[in-house]
């Protein structure tokens, strides 16, 4: 198993490490250079390589790392509380992640913030505008709060995040997802006025009242200019992954990654991982579409955006 999802890491630092920097961090001098070793092998541009000593319980750094707020004259380095998608597993190094990087690499253009909202990266999805799209549903559940006021809720999610415009949808996860119904497994911005969602159009499948009901709501959500948004479907994998009796995978091609000049796209082995392509390539016609293979990070329920995280240029001051 571990060699199948380092060969997925190695297709994806390969990839961006092309067009732009790749943060690695490791735990140990040994891991790192085990590390090393293998980006060399795999054709990975090493001048773009940062490696960073940090310890994690976990894989998912979307979800405990930090959100960077763009600012007058820098950004806003915001530590949210991170509790493992409701305390669900050890979390303990993981909550203090983003402060380590902080203390370890940030350089002087960010303010750091450390709140104690307790939403994960994986629930919040941005546009261009300080338009924010979240699942509300899941915050609450893993705030271990689901009975709390959901105006109080918005008001603080706005304030923290320093959010413009903020939208909700109230919908259920994806058969086998322990996050709780992240946002970045069901509706993605494309750009400002379009939203691309995941879809399910066989009646039998057990997401398929699911992504009805997203479906709707997205349709009722419109933008800072009070218009609807264009709508994308995007079909779910064909088949129903089980990875074993009764335990489903959250197989999602909303889980996507953009890089400078790219769109990498997570691939089950499904009939429909060409339709995604085919989707993506008309969504992004200045972009290359790249297909990832996901299934080892699926097996461990995630995928590409999931295990990766976007920083911008400067925030980390170390080099190789």
């Amino acid at each position: 198993m571990l060699d199948e999802v380092s060969v997925s890491y190695l297709e994806m630092t390969r990839a961006i490490s092309h067009t732009q920097n790749v943060i690695i961090i490791y735990f140990n001098h040994e891991h790192k250079l085990y590390i090393s070793g293998l980006c060399k092998q795999f054709g990975c541009d090493m001048q773009r390589i940062i490696m960073i000593e940090i310890e994690t319980n976990d894989t998912w750094v979307r979800d405990y790392g930090p959100q960077l707020l763009l600012g007058d004259n820098e950004f806003q380095y915001l530590d949210l509380t991170f509790n493992a998608w409701g305390e669900q597993y050890a979390y303990h190094l993981d909550n203090l992640f983003s402060e380590a990087l902080f203390s370890t690499a940030a350089s002087r253009h960010c303010q750091y913030h450390r709140t104690p909202l307790v939403i994960e990266g994986g629930n919040l999805e941005f546009d261009s505008n300080a338009t924010l799209l979240t699942n509300i549903a899941c915050v609450k559940r893993n705030m271990l709060k689901e009975n709390i006021n959901t105006a109080n809720l918005i008001k603080s999610i706005k304030h923290e995040l320093s959010v413009k415009h903020l939208l909700t949808v109230d919908v259920p996860p994806l058969s086998g997802d322990d996050t709780g119904g992240h946002i970045d497994t069901l509706a993605r911005f494309i750009d400002d006025n379009t939203i691309i969602y995941a879809a399910c159009h066989d009646p039998n499948h057990p997401d398929h009242l699911c992504l009805l009901l997203l479906l709707t709501q997205l349709g009722n959500l419109t933008n800072k200019q009070g218009e609807p948004y264009q709508l994308i479907p995007l079909p779910i994998p064909k088949e129903l992954i089980e990875l074993e009796k009764n335990t489903y995978a959250p197989a999602s091609y909303i889980n996507f990654v953009l890089i400078n000049g790219a769109v990498l796209v997570p691939m089950y082995n499904d009939e429909h991982d060409q339709v995604a392509l085919d989707i993506f390539a008309s969504a992004y016609p200045d972009r290359k579409v790249i297909g990832i293979n996901a299934m080892p990070l699926l097996k461990q329920f995630g995928s590409l955006h999931c295990a990766t995280l976007h920083i911008p240029e400067n925030v980390i001051a170390q080099r190789p």
